[in-house]
C-alpha cells in the first residue's frame, strides 16, 4: 500500500534533507532508528508518512470495531449503531486517502520531468523498483497466511490455492469479484497494482499541458466525469476495479503538481491552512454520512483540501511529522498486510476478557490487540520490508549466493 516518499529529482524547501525522521533520543530514539524506513535518494517528505499513519489508523480501527460489533451483535452504522462505532465504521475511507498517497507520490516525479523541473523517469527502473520493494513483503506475507487459513480457519487447502495463485498475480479482483480467501484486505493493493502499470501513461497525459489552468482544469474535470459515471452507468458494476476509484489517485496528481511548482515555499498564509484542517475533521465525517450521490463528490474534495492543509499547515504538518506517527506510519504496508488475520488471531485470546457493554468491550480489546500487532508487525517490517527499501539488494543477495556457491571463484577473483 505504499511507496517510497524519497522522490528523487524533486526538492522542496519545506522538506529537511535528512532521509529520516527528527531523532529521539534515549530508548525511544534506538527503537525508531531500526524502524525508521530506508530512502533510495532524494529528499523525504515526513508529512506523508503522517499521513499514512492517519488511513492506516483509520483502516485497523474500523476492522477491530468491526469484530467487536460482530461479537456483541450489533450494528456499526445506521441509528441502532453506538455513535464510537458509527463514528469508526468510516474507517475503511482510510483506503481512498492511501490512493491520493499514492497518487501523490508517483506523480511527483512525473510532474518534475514533464514541468522542466526533474529528470526524465526511465520505466525499466521505475517498474523493476515496484517490484523488488513491494513483491517479497506481500508475496511471503500470502504464502504464510495461506496455511494459516488452512489451521485456523479450516478452510481446505484444494479451495485456498486458487485463490492464493490468483491473489499472487493480482488478479483476485477480476477472477472472484471479491477479496481473496488468504487476505482479504489485499483487493485494494490489486488497484494499487492497477495503478502503478497506467500511471506512467496517465501521467503523461495529466502533466502535458503547459498552461497550470488547462492542466489542473482537466485533473479536476476527470475527476467528475469518473465520479459521475460510477454513480449512474457504473453503480451496479464490480467495484473492485481502478476505474471505481481513479479520482483519488488523480487527486494525487493534482497535488503533486500543485506541490512541485506552486508549493516550492513555506506558505504565508499556514494559519488558515491549519484552521482547513482542522475543519476537514468533521467535514469528512459530514461526507461520509451523506447520500451517496452527495458523498461521491463531497468526500473527495473534503480529502483534497484536508491533503492540502496536511503539506501547507504549520500545526498540520507539525502534528504529523511527529517521529512515532512518521515511524508507524512508514510501517503502514506491513501493518496493511497483516493487520486483519491478526485482529481475527489475537481476538480469539483477547475475546474471553472483554468486559461490560460493546463499547467498554472495544476499548479492551483496542488495548490488548493493538499493542501485539503493533509489535508484530514491527518485526515483519524490520526484518522483510524494510530491507527491501535498498534497490541495490537484489544485486546483495546475487552477490551473497554468488559467493557461497562458487567460494573458490570468488575468492580468487581479487588476485587477478
Amino acid at each position: 500500500m505504499r511507496l517510497t516518499t524519497s522522490i528523487p529529482g524533486v526538492t522542496s524547501a519545506r522538506a529537511p534533507a535528512a532521509d529520516a525522521p527528527p531523532p529521539v533520543r534515549g530508548l525511544g530514539g534506538q527503537l525508531l532508528s531500526r524502524l525508521s524506513r530506508r530512502t533510495s535518494s532524494g529528499r523525504f517528505i515526513p508529512e506523508i508518512d503522517g499521513l499514512r499513519f492517519v488511513s492506516i489508523a483509520l483502516v485497523v480501527l474500523f476492522h477491530l470495531v468491526g469484530y467487536v460489533a460482530l461479537r456483541h451483535g450489533i450494528p456499526v452504522e445506521g441509528e441502532g449503531a453506538p455513535t464510537t462505532f458509527r463514528i469508526l465504521s468510516h474507517g475503511h475511507y482510510g483506503v481512498q486517502l492511501f490512493f491520493v498517497i499514492s497518487g501523490f507520490v508517483l506523480g511527483l516525479p512525473f510532474a518534475a520531468q514533464y514541468l522542466g523541473q526533474g529528470k526524465a523517469v526511465r520505466l525499466g527502473p521505475y517498474f523493476v523498483r515496484r517490484l523488488t520493494r513491494l513483491e517479497p513483503p506481500y508475496v511471503l506475507s500470502m504464502l504464510l497466511l495461506a496455511p494459516a487459513a488452512v489451521v485456523v480457519s479450516g478452510i481446505p487447502p484444494r479451495e485456498i490455492l486458487p485463490h492464493l495463485l490468483a491473489s499472487l498475480a493480482y488478479l483476485h479482483n477480476v477472477v472472484y469479484q471479491a477479496g481473496s480467501l488468504v487476505n482479504s484486505v489485499a483487493w485494494s493493493l490489486e488497484i494499487e497494482v492497477q495503478f502503478y502499470v497506467l500511471a506512467p501513461l496517465l501521467a503523461a497525459a495529466a502533466f502535458r499541458w503547459h498552461r497550470s489552468v488547462l492542466r489542473r482544469g482537466a485533473l479536476l474535470a476527470a475527476c467528475v466525469v469518473a465520479i459521475t459515471l460510477q454513480v449512474t452507468w457504473m453503480r451496479n458494476v464490480p467495484a473492485l476495479t481502478l476505474a471505481s476509484f481513479v479520482q483519488f489517485f488523480l487527486l494525487g496528481f493534482l497535488l503533486a503538481d500543485l506541490y512541485t511548482t506552486d508549493w516550492t515555499r513555506p506558505s504565508e498564509r499556514q494559519g488558515a491552512w491549519d484552521a482547513l484542517w482542522l475543519a476537514c475533521w468533521p467535514l469528512l465525517w459530514m461526507a461520509w454520512e451523506a447520500p451517496r450521490a452527495v458523498s461521491a463528490f463531497a468526500f473527495p474534495a473534503v480529502i483534497l483540501a484536508f491533503f492540502a492543509a496536511s503539506l501547507r499547515g504549520r500545526w498540520s504538518r507539525a502534528a504529523l511529522s511527529n517521529p512515532w506517527v512518521v515511524t508507524i506510519g512508514g510501517m503502514c504496508y506491513t501493518i496493511y498486510l497483516l493487520h486483519y488475520p491478526l485482529i481475527s488471531l489475537l481476538g480469539r485470546v483477547t475475546a474471553r476478557l472483554g468486559i461490560g457493554g460493546a463499547a467498554a468491550d472495544l476499548l479492551v480489546q483496542a488495548a490488548l490487540v493493538l499493542p501485539p500487532l503493533l509489535a508484530v508487525c514491527a518485526v515483519y517490517f524490520a526484518l522483510v520490508e524494510r530491507p527491501c527499501m535498498d534497490p541495490a539488494w537484489p544485486a546483495r543477495l546475487r552477490a551473497w549466493l554468488s559467493a557461497r556457491i562458487h567460494p573458490r571463484q570468488n575468492a580468487a577473483e581479487p588476485a587477478r
